[in-house]
């Protein structure tokens, strides 16, 4: 059972770090919201293909209640993390996503009454310290300079705020598939996603079509790779309770960092991949104990 759930977690961890490097490779071109629209809207479009081939399942009682609020937070970290990835290096951006491990220790605690033991703590402790290596200077300085780096970047407190929403995003994404099945409800909290996101690009005066016509087959790859994502995700959700799943999931920091370097020439990678693997030891160390 351990072996599976691990398996799966550590394949959405693949396809989340995959999945963040196109987005902020495709925001050059697109609008944010326009491309957010066709991203769900497509990963909608294979989960209710599958979830037809499969069969609907009967809804739990809570089930509206669990789209409603992964929905709900997720525009909001959607909106935050892309505007991140358009303003900040992908190496330095995602591992910040790491600190929701972190936040789930309080979230799981409230609603699911759990509570680390005194290893996991340290692994808290190595996540921080890992933030703290990845945003060393080159120049000396003080010991507090990374921390007054790291709040000085937008794109930085951005994506920590989203690893908060996670934190609780995250539970709700489980209550949907536990009133549901790992396909149709991440389908309809995808397609609503989309809605949103269209409606908000409306707002701005956008032209939507458009876009959608030049883009169709950039907006289905993102959306394939997101609804696989889910998937494996929700398929280890049913094996292992949230914080454990989604810390395994974080491990996408070190696939994030090596896309940064690859597809980005982004510059000062060793100290980052060396933060990012201080990081993730705490992580495996909160899913160990």
């Amino acid at each position: 059972m351990f072996v599976v759930w691990y398996l799966f977690a550590l394949g959405g961890a693949f396809l989340s770090a995959t999945y963040f490097a196109l987005v902020k490779k495709f925001l050059k071109n697109v609008n944010q919201y326009v491309l957010a629209s066709g991203v769900f809207l497509s990963a909608f479009c294979v989960l209710i293909f599958a979830s037809f081939i499969k069969g609907f399942p009967a809804l739990g009682n809570s089930f509206y209640l669990a789209v409603f609020a992964s929905v709900f937070l997720n525009i909001v970290s959607t909106t935050l993390y892309y505007k991140a990835l358009k303003i900040t290096d992908l190496s330095l951006a995602t591992p910040m996503t790491s600190f929701t491990p972190v936040f789930l220790i309080v979230t799981s605690f409230l609603l699911l009454r759990e509570f680390p033991t005194p290893i996991g703590m340290v692994g808290i402790v190595l996540i921080v310290l890992g933030s703290y290596v990845l945003n060393m200077t080159k120049n000396g300085g003080g010991l507090i300079d990374p921390f007054k780096r790291m709040f000085k970047d937008r794109g930085v407190v951005y994506m920590l705020i989203v690893a908060f929403l996670f934190s609780l995003s995250s539970n709700f994404d489980k209550m949907v598939v536990q009133n549901s099945d790992t396909l149709f409800g991440s389908a309809f909290v995808h397609l609503f996603l989309g809605i949103a996101f269209i409606a908000i690009s409306s707002f701005r005066s956008i032209n939507i079509l458009s876009v959608y016509k030049n883009n169709f087959h950039t907006f289905f790859l993102i959306g394939l790779i997101s609804a696989l994502g889910a998937i494996f995700i929700n398929i280890a959700f049913t094996m292992q309770i949230v914080p454990y799943v989604i810390s395994i999931k974080r491990l996408s920091i070190l696939f994030s960092v090596m896309y940064g370097g690859w597809l980005f020439k982004e510059r000062n990678l060793f100290a980052r991949v060396s933060g990012a693997l201080v990081m993730v030891v705490g992580v495996i160390l909160i899913v160990l104990f």
